[in-house]
């Protein structure tokens, strides 16, 4: 008994034949696609560089700059106050540190309302002037002067004697204090009695 393959040794060739060259179309298929993947990965691609700048950039905008702050200048720390200082303790009076009051004022002389006449004026002024004797002393020196006194009468008995224009020599001045306080006096008359009015008189001594 004969086989198929035995009864079609031709056929059987012949599919073999066909089946290769199938095969090989494949394959060639195969490599072509990947040589023109390759061609494409390996072609250059141009790359076009644009020298406009599509949107201009604006530049930045300058940062304000912080003006410097003045530094705070240090006050200098206040002096202490001082300490209240005690008061002292007021002294106690004593005998010696008590204050006397002062004596009243005098009570100004009222003005007489009489005037003593003018033949009285001349009788204290020659009185006084009677009693006046100038120094010996003075006289040896050979000093003169003139003085004015003048003084009050209660009745015939001077006071209150005072020395108004001294002559510059005291041996002088205390001659002419001394008349006024020796002199004898003329009684005074009745309307001038109790009234208080000063008296002047003139001494010299040449």
């Amino acid at each position: 008994m004969q086989t198929p393959y035995n009864r079609h040794p031709l056929q059987a060739f012949g599919l073999a034949i066909g089946i290769e060259l199938v095969l090989l179309a494949g394959a060639g298929l195969a490599l072509a696609q990947s040589d023109s993947a390759k061609s494409a990965l390996s072609a250059p691609v141009p790359i076009m560089l644009s020298t406009e700048d599509p949107q201009p950039k604006k530049p930045p905008e300058p940062k304000p700059v912080p003006k410097p702050q003045p530094r705070p200048v240090p006050r200098a720390p206040a002096p202490p106050k001082p300490a209240p200082q005690p008061l002292p303790p007021a002294p106690v009076p004593t005998a010696f540190t008590r204050q006397v009051p002062p004596p009243p004022p005098p009570v100004p002389a009222v003005p007489s309302k009489v005037m003593p006449s003018a033949d009285y004026l001349m009788q204290i002024n020659a009185a006084v002037k009677a009693a006046h004797t100038c120094p010996a002393a003075a006289a040896d020196l050979h000093y003169t002067g003139k003085v004015r006194v003048d003084f009050r009468l209660d009745g015939s008995v001077p006071g209150a004697i005072k020395l108004l224009v001294a002559s510059g020599y005291s041996m002088i001045d205390r001659a002419a204090l001394q008349a006024v306080q020796n002199a004898h006096y003329p009684e005074q008359p009745p309307e001038i009695r109790g009234t208080d009015y000063v008296y002047q008189v003139w001494i010299e001594c040449n």
